[in-house]
């Protein structure tokens, strides 16, 4: 723990907040239950049910009526319970049931945007990017924005980021912006640095706070760097409402067939988070969904007037805090560092929000009683965003029980290890990260650096409040290659071959369950009713063609989900 607190920031928070203040009540209702408590109860059998009790219990069946879990035990017992009278069977066909596999990190309408603009994942070089792109154009009308996500430097031959000449060349005719793989940096062609009248000569790079624009000979080269991308992303027409709603459904179908049964939305804006309202309303939403709001730009009182939003009795849509982002991605080098990055002299990134910018916008979550969740992914970010919390918590002891996250905790410097347990902070990480950014990892942050990040174990020594997720579209949304990214983390490579001294961070099979479950629950105060599969939670259960607690963590990339089961209900099933 830090000994003092930045006076500038205590006086700023006591302003804001107020001593004393308690958090505001809520004031919006739920709607009307979604579930309908007389429905039939089901039997769920014929295979393997894992409980996530903490005890490595699992059992033969599990007895299910209005959206909630009766009773598991024995087949036998669970068909003599009298409330299993006129119940529907449901065969599980040897496959494993576990509860409902839950995504404590994503982006909905990213996601859905990712299924339609064009696929530059895997890209081998810029070149194969400008061609891909130049197939979209070919049959685009001309003057139409073209987006696309994916493309990875880290990944070509020459790993500098490009230069928008290629790609102008061959799309003379449409604006294009490129979201890096990280959504942390695009590129943009020639007519889309031109609405942004970025097409100017440039003494020395343009000052963008929270962001970068890269400068060649006097010239943009296209690369927009965090809050650099806002001066391009301005000037494309902005989504109608019916075309978030097709996203929003579209990524609802590809999530629930991955097994998922709950996703967390990092970064709601207004006009989604209506759209999510009334695809309730309409019984549309059968993915469960608990939204954060968007509050990096900007956050006011007005704004969050309406929140939290309370979960409706079918808990199919809530909305209890607000996501804030504190620094860049480690991919782009705008992730921010304490000393400088390691393949770059003279860089340590950026702090998109600084330490008072954080500090005014938590004391409107403090104000509302909306739980603080801020992406940090750099050590001097992760510094600064404990900081600001431990302020808070001097100003306002009850700040703790809002239990504020950090989205992402890449790398933590060793000092600060113990000060998410001790403040109360969830780290709320994805563990395909460790995988993804460990081949160029070392490279970035040196040896020693390396060794504090991904450390989720010793983030949350107890694991209890410790939350996984998928970050995507920055990733897959496939929980299972998290599970088996928690179950073997690796050693950092270095350039010469030796393995980095990171600490030992692969977890058990039941402990990385936990982290895509209870812990999730967990990070957004709902672990009494959704985590487990014990009488009295929801009936989410994910089924899959592995047990994920005890197969070997190889079996779990070939693996995949059979059945999503959510409120008792079957939301997909594979065919």
């Amino acid at each position: 723990m830090r000994a003092t607190v930045f006076p500038s920031v205590l006086l700023a928070l006591a302003a804001f907040v107020g001593q004393g203040s308690p958090p505001r009540t809520p004031a919006n209702s739920a709607p009307k239950p979604a579930v309908d408590p007389r429905a039939r109860p089901a039997i769920f059998h014929g295979g393997k049910i894992v409980l996530n009790d903490g005890k490595g219990t699992v059992t033969e069946a599990l007895l299910a009526r209005g959206g909630k879990v009766l009773a598991v035990g024995r087949l036998a017992d669970i068909e003599r319970n009298p409330d299993a009278q006129n119940a529907v069977r449901v065969d599980l066909l040897g496959s494993t049931a576990v509860p409902g596999l839950q995504d404590a990190h994503g982006h909905l309408v990213s996601y859905g945007n990712s299924l339609v603009d064009v696929d530059l994942r895997g890209c081998k070089s810029f070149a194969e990017v400008v061609e891909r792109v130049a197939a979209r154009a070919s049959v685009e009308k001309e003057g139409v924005w073209i987006r696309g996500r994916g493309w990875d430097q880290n990944l070509w031959e020459d790993k500098s980021f490009p230069h928008h000449a290629a790609l102008s060349d061959k799309t003379p005719k449409n604006p294009v912006l490129l979201a890096r793989v990280d959504g942390h940096a695009a590129i943009a062609n020639r007519l889309a640095l031109a609405a942004a009248k970025l097409d100017r000569p440039f003494e020395e790079e343009p000052k963008v706070q929270g962001g970068r624009i890269l400068v060649d000979e006097g010239r943009a080269t296209g690369v927009l760097v965090d809050r650099g991308m806002e001066l391009v992303e301005k000037c494309i027409p902005s989504p109608s409402r019916a075309t978030i709603e097709a996203r929003i459904l579209a990524a609802q179908e590809r999530l629930l067939a991955f097994g998922l049964t709950c996703v967390h939305d990092m970064g709601t804006s207004r006009d989604e988070l209506e759209v999510l309202k009334d695809l309730r309303a309409h019984g549309r939403l059968r993915l469960r969904v608990v939204s954060y709001f968007a509050g990096t730009d900007e956050l006011t009182d007005a704004m969050v007037a309406d929140l939290p939003l309370l979960p409706d009795a079918g808990d199919m849509l809530s909305c209890p805090g607000v996501k804030l982002i504190a620094d860049g991605a480690l991919g782009s080098r705008g992730a921010a560092l304490l000393a400088d990055y390691s393949d770059a002299p003279g860089e340590r990134g950026q702090m998109i929000l600084d330490e008072r910018a954080l500090s005014e916008r938590l004391a409107v979550c403090q104000r509302h009683g909306l739980q603080p969740a801020i992406h940090a992914i750099g050590d001097r970010a992760n510094r600064t965003v404990l900081d600001v919390y431990e302020t808070l918590e001097t100003v306002h002891p009850t700040a703790k029980d809002l239990r504020p996250r950090i989205e992402h905790a890449q790398v933590v410097s060793l000092k600060d290890w113990p000060r998410f347990p001790a403040l109360g902070v969830v780290p709320s990480m994805q563990p395909v990260h460790a995988i993804s950014d460990m081949p160029w990892a070392v490279a970035r942050l040196g040896k020693e650096r390396t060794r504090g990040a991904y450390a989720w174990r010793e983030l949350a020594p107890e694991l209890r409040s410790l939350a996984f997720g998928s970050d995507f579209p920055v990733e897959s949304p496939d929980p299972l290659p998290g599970l088996h990214a928690a179950r073997t983390r690796p050693t950092a490579p270095t350039s010469s071959g030796d393995d980095a001294p990171t600490p030992s961070e692969s977890m058990d099979g039941a402990s990385a369950l936990a982290g895509f479950t209870s812990g999730a629950a967990f990070a957004c105060h709902q672990e009494d009713r959704r985590g487990r599969l014990l009488p009295g939670y929801a009936c989410d259960m994910t089924i899959l063609t592995v047990n994920p607690v005890s197969c070997e963590p190889a079996a779990l990339l070939t693996a995949h989900a059979r059945m999503t089961v959510i409120n008792g209900e079957i939301a997909w099933r594979s065919k």
